[in-house]
């Protein structure tokens, strides 16, 4: 009886994953100076970070080894192979992933599995006070949702043991909230474009000084960059720093067979590799997954990391969103693809795809679009390059789980793609669900439905797949 009526007048603290989730995204409506308005030339961020580290007992000084990549494109993927390596050398491996393909818990992982809703429930309950306390005695304003969430992280790692944490700048990287981190094994730029302009920079250049900030005393520095003006400046942050740059320019790689048939290109979500006399195999699509992948073989063969390890790393890697083959009859292929850089790799991928399968029994021609993409992008040159897949129908809606990010108008984007395609069915969705009913119904069992324009809609329409785990 008394047990009873203390549960009533003093009930269970403990949170669920919705309270949690729902707690986390309320301190948005607290005033700051906001990171996505103004990230560079502003050490803030990092200040009021850091104090709430250090209220909550420095988790990021108790992780022995860091790798910080950052980079226009390519970054998330170069993260889940090295993630994938780490591991399968035998170290237990923390990850961080930005933005979350479709739930928050996505954005941290140990292993082979991500956060669960329980733990991240238990981690925001244990915050709560001292996020209080942060409030009452900081200097600073309210810590922005990207910084909580790295503390999130950084105390998940911690709790759970891991000793390589592979950190996915969010932006930028000088004061993203990934470069709280005390030391780094090696800093990854993957390359300079111009994704962000306005916010990180006005151009490339202004870009690039921004990515550089990653780079740390005596850490060494990897990067696919080409653009000479680029790498001067990565240089100049290097000298500052003491930190060699490995510049990663591939020697000639080969495609390996992948069919019975023996054809020297793609198979449904895989692809094979012979580089520098070494064979591999990623279950990925597109020679830009190949370039990323070779960049990973020699940042883990500097950390030591055996070629054993590196083959059954790149073979098991997991990559959401990234051309990611959900079913094959039809082949649906879930992207992520949201800036022109991005696009351009996606769409040559599947070019690449349907020219290869004319060669052999696969004869996937036609490809039908369901797109969607974000307020702050350059949308009309994504639409250019997918126009040229010659679409057979075109499915346009939104994403409606992301509250941060505006969406294209749908309205905006179908007059464009008729104005480029008059003959093509067209069709506007506001759920992004009903959209994708649309189109599997449009597209055949021989024919390609390609989600891509957002990582947020591609996200939201993953669970209705059913994705194996490798």
């Amino acid at each position: 009886m008394l047990q009873e009526i203390c549960q009533v007048f003093y009930p269970q603290q403990n949170m669920n994953f919705n309270q949690a989730y729902n707690y986390i995204l309320s301190l948005n409506n607290l005033p700051r100076k906001e990171y996505m308005s103004d990230p560079r030339h502003c050490g803030w961020y990092l200040l009021r970070l850091q104090f709430f580290l250090n209220l909550i007992g420095n988790p990021e000084r108790k992780i022995p080894h860091y790798i910080h990549v950052t980079g226009t494109s390519g970054k998330g993927s170069v993260t889940a192979y090295l993630h994938s390596i780490l591991q399968a050398s035998g170290k237990t491996v923390g990850s961080t992933y930005s933005p979350h393909p479709t739930i928050i818990t996505e954005r941290w992982k140990v292993g082979k599995h991500y956060m669960t809703k329980k733990e991240f429930a238990d981690i925001v309950e244990y915050l709560k006070p001292k996020l209080d306390e942060y409030i009452a005695k900081t200097p600073y304003d309210m810590l922005s949702f990207f910084e909580v969430t790295e503390a999130i992280g950084l105390l998940f790692f911690v709790r759970k043991k891991v000793s390589w944490a592979v950190m996915e700048v969010a932006c930028g990287g000088r004061t993203d909230s990934s470069n709280i981190i005390p030391w780094k094994d090696a800093a990854i730029i993957t390359n300079i474009g111009v994704d962000h302009i306005g916010v990180l920079g006005r151009n490339k250049a202004e870009i690039a000084y921004e990515k550089a900030g990653i780079i740390k005393r005596g850490a060494p520095v990897f990067t696919m960059e080409k653009d000479e003006k680029m790498l001067e400046i990565i240089r100049k942050e290097c000298k500052k720093n003491s930190a060699k740059l490995y510049l990663s320019h591939p020697t000639p790689y080969a495609l390996r067979p992948t069919t019975d048939i023996g054809h020297m290109a793609y198979d449904v979500g895989k692809m094979k590799f012979s580089y520098q006399n070494e064979n591999y195999s990623i279950p990925c699509l597109g020679a830009h997954q190949i370039r990323n992948a070779i960049l990973c073989i020699e940042i883990a063969q500097h950390l030591g990391i055996s070629r054993q390890s590196i083959k059954k790393g790149l073979s098991r890697v997991q990559q959401p969103l990234r051309m990611e083959v959900v079913s094959k009859n039809p082949l649906i292929i879930l992207d992520g693809a949201h800036n022109p850089d991005k696009m351009r790799t996606t769409v040559d991928t599947l070019h690449h795809f349907i020219t290869s399968s004319l060669h052999h029994s696969d004869t996937r021609r036609n490809v039908n679009l369901l797109v969607g993409f974000s307020g702050d992008k350059n949308v009309a040159k994504m639409i250019k390059q997918l126009v040229s897949l010659k679409p057979k129908t075109i499915a346009v809606t939104r994403n409606t789980t992301n509250p941060f990010r505006k969406v294209a108008d749908p309205q905006s984007t179908s007059k464009q793609f008729k104005k480029l395609l008059p003959k093509t069915k067209i069709k506007i969705f506001l759920d992004p669900k009903t959209a994708l009913a649309w189109s599997k119904k449009q597209t055949k069992k021989d024919e390609i439905l390609l989600v891509t324009g957002s990582i947020f809609v591609s996200g939201e329409l993953r669970p209705q797949f059913k994705v194996k785990k490798k």
